[in-house]
Order: C-alpha cells, then sequence, then structure tokens
C-alpha cells in the first residue's frame, strides 16, 4: 500500500537542521504539513519559514512534560497528526573508558529516552489516525564503532523500541518503521569530520562504509519509506544486506578493523580532555 501524503499532518522532532529539516522540506513539498519540534527556536523559525502551514513549537525532548504539551498543542493546531518522526539527536564519543560519565548518560537521555519520550506523546494522536511512526536509529546501531560507545547504545536502543512497538501497535492499524543511515552530509557529521578525536578515524573503514553520503537522497528514500509505511529504511540502500548479516560484521568490522582504531584514538582523546575536560572532549564529536 501506498499512502497519500498530501493533507497530512507529520510531526518531526530535531527539526532546525540536518535531516529533520531536509525531511520538513520534502514532506512539505508532497502536500504535508510539517509540525516541527526543536530546542533551536531561531533556527526553527527559519527552516519554517519556507513551509506552507507548518506550525512550531521549542522544546527539549529530555524534558518530557514539556515536550508533551508541544506535541499536544501542534497536534490541536494542526487538526491531528498522521505521522510521528522521531528524530532528535546528539553525537558524543571517544573512549568509554575515558569520556566523562554524564556525557554517556546525556547522550542516552537525548538518543533513546527522548525518542520514547515523542512516541509516548504523540502515539494517541497517531493512534487515531491509524498512521506512522518513524524512528530514527543509525547505522552505528548494526555495528557499533569503536569510539561511538553511548551513540551505538543509544541507537541499538532506539531499533529494539520500534521493533516492540511495530508488533504491539499492528492490531491497532499504526505502522512502525526504524530509519538507518551511514555518515551523511548533515551538521553532525561534519563536527565529527573536525573533531580531533575523530579525524582520520574513518579512513581505516571499507571505502563505502567510510564515505560521507549526500543527505537529499537519504531523505528522499525516506520519504518513500513513509508513503508505504515501510519496516525499515536505509541509506545507502546497501545497508539492508548488512543488517541481515550483522553477525559476521561484528567479528569481521567491528572487532578487526575498529579496534585498529583505538590506539590512535585514545591518545587524541587524552589529549583533548586534558585541554578541554572529558566531557567537552566527548561532547565535540558531533554536536547536533
Amino acid at each position: 500500500m501506498v499512502w497519500n501524503l498530501s493533507g497530512r499532518v507529520a510531526l518531526i522532532t530535531g527539526a532546525a537542521s540536518g535531516i529533520g529539516a531536509e525531511l520538513a522540506r520534502q514532506l512539505a513539498a508532497r502536500g504535508m504539513r510539517p509540525a516541527l519540534i526543536d530546542v533551536d527556536r531561531q533556527a526553527l523559525q527559519a527552516v519554517s519559514a519556507g513551509l506552507p502551514g507548518a506550525e512550531t513549537a521549542v522544546a527539549d525532548v529530555r524534558d518530557g512534560e514539556a515536550l508533551t504539551a508541544a506535541i499536544d498543542d501542534l497536534a490541536a493546531r494542526c487538526g491531528g497528526l498522521d505521522v510521528a518522526v522521531a528524530n532528535a539527536g546528539v553525537a558524543t564519543g571517544g573512549p568509554l573508558r575515558l569520556v566523562g560519565p554524564e556525557t554517556v548518560e546525556e547522550t542516552l537521555d537525548i538518543n533513546l529516552l527522548g525518542v520514547w519520550r515523542t512516541t509516548r506523546a504523540a502515539l494517541p494522536h497517531v493512534l487515531e489516525r491509524r498512521g506512522y511512526v518513524l524512528l530514527v536509529s543509525s547505522a552505528a546501531a548494526v555495528f557499533a564503532p569503536a569510539g561511538l560507545g553511548a551513540y551505538s547504545m543509544s541507537k541499538a536502543g532506539v531499533e529494539a523500541l520500534g521493533r516492540v512497538l511495530r508488533t504491539e501497535l499492528r492490531t491497532h492499524g499504526v505502522g512502525v518503521g526504524v530509519a538507518y543511515y551511514l555518515f551523511l552530509n548533515t551538521p553532525m557529521v561534519a563536527g565529527s569530520d573536525n573533531s580531533p578525536i575523530f579525524a582520520g578515524s574513518r579512513s581505516r573503514l571499507p571505502g563505502p562504509l567510510a564515505k560521507t553520503w549526500p543527505l537529499e537522497p537519504a531523505v528522499a528514500r525516506t520519504v518513500r519509506g513513509i508513503e508505504r509505511r515501510s519496516r525499515a529504511v536505509a541509506y545507502p540502500p546497501f545497508l539492508h544486506a548488512l543488517m541481515a548479516v550483522r553477525g559476521l560484521l561484528d567479528n569481521a568490522l567491528v572487532d578487526r578493523v575498529s579496534a585498529g582504531t583505538m590506539p590512535a584514538m585514545e591518545a587524541a582523546f587524552a589529549a583533548e580532555a586534558e585541554r578541554v575536560g572529558a566531557g567537552a572532549a566527548a561532547r565535540a564529536v558531533g554536536g547536533r
């Protein structure tokens, strides 16, 4: 079944930049009305300014009460919600034995619990429309690269959450999908490329895994996934094959290839942590 998106309403968190902003643009071009949430008011207004009928709310996915109020308000202003995309996230990194523990908990709070809070608040509205929920995970849920422990944990949790919700909500007519992306051309990935800790670390990965992929076709594939209420959205498409053989990847890719980056990464992180502190060093890897 292919859904007609025109006239429907899409809630998107983390909508002020990167994947969220581009998804808002492409869905609006298909006739959807965007209901956008972010913590950055100015950037959110800049994104929404060119989108017909867009409604916005400023909220932090770490604050469940404020987030729920924002989603309820957007649903009221838009006349309901057909689609909810839980996209807000951050990237932090560094060897787990060296990073500030608060950054691990912060990453889980935003990337995993923030997705849960978004989904929980949006579900009553999506249920009314027998709609669709898309949880944004990552290729890091498929293979966990060294140095991205907190990020990988959070995204693996998002994947598991999506799989459970898919089963639980099927009888209610609600579709649930999980999105997986490799390195896309977003501010988050640009931040990691400029990090003194991760600069050059991707070069040890096999070519397609190390590449920065363009954002627009990845989001176009996501739009098609929403149209089809897909169980999984992946970009680049070969991620589907990697997901099928993830057990082999743990041994061949993560244990052997990725582990080889650790000596240089640990030295770089230790130097950066001495300069700015372990918490700031971990947060500097990606940002939003």
